[in-house]
């Protein structure tokens, strides 16, 4: 998750985001789970997550490890009594739904899709449809706890935008396995232009007596079941990827909904469940940009989007961007940061330099500590309002350095570079603590910085 923030957090990936935004972020999450467990309840009052649904009238034939667990317990003599689980389980997924934040009504909710889902497979055969919804709701669990009209906290922000990634790994993870699967079982076999043509026909003899309203049509248009096939491959191959990039959260939503209508109208696989939840994971995750840029969206996409990129930190590298004030945030006690930020000069275009010692607290390291940032983990630079954290801060200052003088025209050379930063920063890093070891000096404890001015 760590891994996740830094990777996900950038300037460079999410645009312009402020502490204000993270937290609008991870209020929206809490909204998001809101919705997700009246889903839940809904299910409940109809037939698809009853427990009656799942109980077939006799003791399970291969009972699941949960339904062990309780008939070591309770006995079998519960299982009768599937309209009582059944209001158990609406209640906690009710009350889920009014006070998501109180973890008891959390995890009622998951126990009874634990049982459930548990149940249903108890009979000698497997069902997914309902995997999907337990893997959200023990996800679902991690939200953290805060009372109502309490501000939000750092680590709240955190722990809400971690539990979202994680469910957008857990929906999109199951694509790109399947899309390896595909190669691994395919092989050179993935090529053939008839590969998605003889599965469908396959399906369509499997599906005489209930032929899918598409199939006869797409099946005679080898070209088009060509398309549409190297089109599933790549989706499903690059899927997990999506949780890394905010500006394909929205489109790729939207194309993997569309990935299982077709389904259904193709090859009669349905996955309602699965729609519901890219609808609002994705297509409504609170990270994607506001608006739908082209050239965010044609950057981000998986290999298509390289040449993009590489021309875009061409054209950046060549421009010579008018630039207000930039603060830079280091650590005062670590000689490495120190020189930097002493022998650092920008160009003239740059019409102000603030250097903050991050151990000297004031209003703008409170700022930053709101950020999903540890002032251990680097020095951040503050350009126009844009927050560059690590190496973003090092490759951007680098942008902005003059050509003159031998540390600046070294600076410059060896960081301008996005990659360059991205491996060098590492070595800076390991090179700052090691020089703080050796002078005994601890690391930054943000719980004793002091509050004063900059």
């Amino acid at each position: 998750m760590r891994f996740l923030r830094k990777s996900l957090l950038g300037v460079r990936i999410t645009g312009h985001r402020t502490p204000t935004d993270l937290t609008r972020a991870a209020t929206t999450v809490v909204l998001l789970s809101q919705f997700y467990y009246l889903l839940i309840a809904y299910q409940m009052t109809t037939s698809s997550l009853r427990f009656s649904r799942a109980y077939e009238g006799i003791p399970p034939t291969a009972p699941q490890w949960p339904l062990k667990l309780v008939q070591q317990t309770i006995g079998v003599d519960w299982l009768a009594h599937t309209t009582t689980v059944t209001a158990f389980g609406l209640l906690f997924a009710i009350s889920a739904a009014v006070a998501p934040r109180i973890l008891v009504w959390r995890l009622g909710t998951f126990l009874y899709l634990l049982l459930h889902v548990a149940l249903r497979n108890s009979y000698g055969s497997i069902n997914h449809g309902a995997h999907i919804l337990l893997f959200v709701s023990f996800a679902l669990l991690f939200l953290p706890r805060r009372k109502r009209h309490q501000p939000q906290t750092r680590r709240g922000v955190l722990a809400c935008l971690n539990v979202f990634w994680l469910i957008q790994v857990v929906l999109l993870l199951p694509y790109t396995l399947s899309g390896f699967q595909k190669i691994w079982h395919g092989g050179l076999e993935l090529l053939s232009p008839d590969a998605l043509t003889r599965i469908l026909l396959n399906r369509l003899l499997a599906e005489a007596d209930d032929i899918p309203p598409l199939l006869p049509f797409v099946s005679q248009h080898d070209l088009l079941t060509y398309a549409m096939w190297l089109l599933t491959i790549y989706i499903e191959i690059f899927a997990i990827l999506v949780v890394f990039r905010p500006h394909l959260h929205r489109p790729f939503g939207i194309v993997l909904m569309l990935f299982h209508i077709t389904s259904d109208w193709l090859m009669n696989i349905a996955f309602p469940n699965h729609i519901v939840l890219l609808g609002l994971f994705l297509v409504f995750s609170p990270l994607a940009p506001a608006r739908l840029s082209p050239s965010g969206l044609t950057q981000s996409l998986p290999i298509i989007g390289i040449p993009f990129r590489a021309v875009k930190r061409l054209r950046s590298a060549d421009q010579h961007r008018q630039v207000d004030r930039v603060q830079l945030i280091y650590d005062g006690e670590c000689p490495l940061c120190s020189n930097y930020a002493q022998f650092l000069k920008l160009r003239q275009s740059v019409k102000e330099l603030t250097l903050i010692d991050a151990r000297q607290g004031g209003p703008v390291v409170e700022e930053v500590r709101r950020l999903p940032h540890d002032l251990n983990d680097g020095m951040v630079a503050v350009v126009d309002g844009r927050y560059y954290v690590g190496h973003e801060a090092l490759n951007e200052l680098a942008l902005l350095a003059e050509g003159r003088g031998v540390f600046n025209r070294i600076n410059r050379l060896a960081f301008n570079s996005p990659v360059a930063a991205r491996l060098g920063y590492p070595w800076l890093k390991l090179g700052r603590w090691l020089l703080l070891k050796l002078k005994g000096v601890a690391p930054i404890n943000p719980s004793q910085l002091p509050q004063g001015a900059d």
